[in-house]
């Protein structure tokens, strides 16, 4: 960790923690996700500004006839990290069974841990991360666009129990090739639902629009729902 603190170091340290903040953060906002960009940059330059201030008290805390020293300065580095996971929690969404935000949550972590990279002075660690970052983000979103061959959802269905079943709405789920991770069952009275988790193998809207029709064609459905995941 360096302790020169000029204000051409400051500066240098600063403006590399806002452009990486801002790289990460144009990511998330042109897909439209909760932290976008002047949440990355003000999380980036944050974080620096912790390292910096580590960086100070060390500066003006070791002289020459210090003999001894008790100072951890890392604790205020791992107070960030701590203290950032409140704003990584608010960035997770669960809309229905479906959860959303984790990736976005992953993308604030990484903007602190370079934030105090380049408030530390590593500049090289922090550039190679920021860069890595980037490709996990833009590049493999794309190879995942390519190699996925599962597209992920939630079904409801509400029906009336007494011309229908549970067993027959699953049985229509499982005919047309649903996965079905996990499976909610209620009834109360006359009406029953089916709530399910799961992955189909096949994209578009076809098939989606092809279950619906299924389960409305079915005796007793009264309502379905199907929520594509993003």
């Amino acid at each position: 960790m360096s302790t020169d603190l000029g204000l051409d170091t400051l500066l240098v340290r600063l403006a590399l923690s806002l452009a990486a903040g801002a790289l990460l953060g144009w990511n998330r906002e042109e897909l439209g996700h909760p932290a976008g960009l002047r949440t990355m940059v003000l999380i980036c330059l944050a974080a620096c500004t912790a390292m910096l201030l580590a960086n100070w008290l060390l500066a003006h805390t070791v002289t020459p006839d210090t003999t001894v020293l008790r100072l951890d300065l890392m604790r205020l580095a791992q107070g960030v990290l701590a203290g950032i996971g409140f704003i990584g929690a608010g960035t997770i969404l669960k809309q229905g069974n479906i959860v959303r935000g984790v990736t976005t949550a992953a993308a604030v972590w990484l903007a602190t841990v370079v934030g105090l990279c380049f408030g530390a002075g590593a500049w090289p660690l922090g550039t190679a991360a920021t860069v890595g970052g980037l490709l996990v983000l833009q590049g493999l979103k794309w190879v995942e666009t390519i190699l996925r061959r599962r597209s992920y959802g939630s079904v409801t269905v509400e029906f009336d129990a007494g011309r229908t079943s549970h067993a027959a709405i699953l049985a229509v789920l499982e005919a047309h090739g649903l996965g079905l991770s996990s499976v909610t069952i209620e009834q109360a009275g006359s009406t029953g639902r089916v709530i399910g988790l799961g992955a189909h193998r096949a994209r578009g809207s076809a098939w989606s629009l092809a279950l619906l029709a299924a389960l409305h064609e079915t005796p007793g459905v009264e309502r379905v729902v199907w929520e594509e995941a993003a």
